[in-house]
């Protein structure tokens, strides 16, 4: 069985919580359940546990206070449950944490929970001090690091870095600065919504690119971009008009 524990500010949403995971969830224990995060606190430090189910916007101690109240003990999974508008959600996906969004979505809560189950390593204490990090780069306005999840390892990079992002089926590759291409095990959509505020425009369905990367715009055969690694992307032809005057500006 998974030890799991909630924290929530919100009696109502331990209560759906807990029902869900009774329900779509049998190989969940809900060991103890608590409104006030000081006495979550108290417990996980003294208790063993696999897997928090963890609220970002409480009175007493936010979910990020938590974590940095429990510190370098933390030896359980992690996944944050918040509302769409929370502050620290860019944190926590480029992060690359676990997240479900208010309402909680049945499948979405069984899928992160199986994800959990096939992990073979937990939260390292590298992206924890990540997380910490993003969550003061947000505060201040800056985009922090992106983690990079592949099938033997995660990094962190910083987004100028990135050149392009490009759709290889469920997976995406990543054109880095100076280094070979990276495999990633998420979504070009999940990159795009990570990063279009810093300086990122989708110019082709199959690929993501950073506009400061851009070498040379082609307008021969229906327009295409030459990035700085010499890769060459095609351009969506909705997408033209913005893209040449984003590239103007």
């Amino acid at each position: 069985m998974i030890k799991a524990v909630i924290i929530d500010d919100e009696q109502h949403s331990i209560d759906t919580l807990e029902w869900k995971l009774q329900h779509y969830c049998s190989d969940v224990s809900i060991e103890a359940a608590f409104t006030d995060a000081v006495e979550g606190v108290e417990f996980l430090q003294n208790n063993p546990v696999d897997l928090l189910f963890l609220d970002i916007e409480m009175p007493k101690l936010s979910g990020f206070d938590v974590l940095e109240e429990i510190g370098p003990s933390i030896s359980f999974d992690i996944i944050f449950v918040t509302a769409y508008d929370s502050f620290g959600i860019r944190a926590i996906k480029f992060s690359a944490l676990d997240y479900l969004l208010k309402p909680v979505q049945n499948k979405e809560l069984v899928a992160a929970v199986n994800k959990h189950q096939h992990r073979d390593v937990r939260l390292s204490s590298m992206q924890m001090d990540q997380l910490f990090q993003n969550v003061r780069a947000e505060r201040n306005g800056r985009p922090g690091k992106v983690g990079l999840i592949s099938r033997d390892s995660i990094e962190y990079v910083d987004p100028e870095q990135i050149i392009l992002c490009e759709a290889s089926s469920n997976y995406t590759l990543i054109h880095l600065m100076g280094e070979p291409t990276r495999l990633i095990s998420k979504t070009l959509k999940e990159f795009e919504t990570m990063l279009q505020t810093f300086g990122f425009f989708r110019a082709h369905n199959s690929y993501v690119i950073n506009l400061a990367h851009v070498k040379e715009y082609v307008r021969s055969d229906g327009g295409y971009l030459i990035m700085k690694n010499k890769v060459k992307v095609p351009v969506s032809k909705s997408k033209k008009e913005e893209l040449l005057m984003l590239l103007s500006n």
